[in-house]
């Protein structure tokens, strides 16, 4: 049987209310940025991505990386 550790995004005080789409949001952004300024290898980027692939739905990721990779998405990574 496969140890397999499920988690999910812990408490972030920015984010007191149960509505997190902007802690889906900031995450995502969060995320991009420490690519961009610290490379894929940085790990500690890697806490961002387990956040938004946690809380935010799978349409928004995709529908997002569609339009980072267009030019059109509306946050400043």
């Amino acid at each position: 049987m496969s140890a397999y550790k499920m988690e999910t995004a812990p408490f972030d005080p920015r984010f007191p209310n149960q509505n997190v789409t902007r802690y889906c949001y900031q995450s995502y952004i969060d995320f991009h940025r420490c690519v961009k300024k610290r490379g894929e290898d940085f790990a500690p980027c890697n806490y961002f991505k387990k956040v938004y692939k946690s809380m935010c739905p799978n349409a928004w990721v995709e529908k997002w990386d569609d339009q980072r990779e267009s030019g059109t998405f509306p946050g400043r990574i």
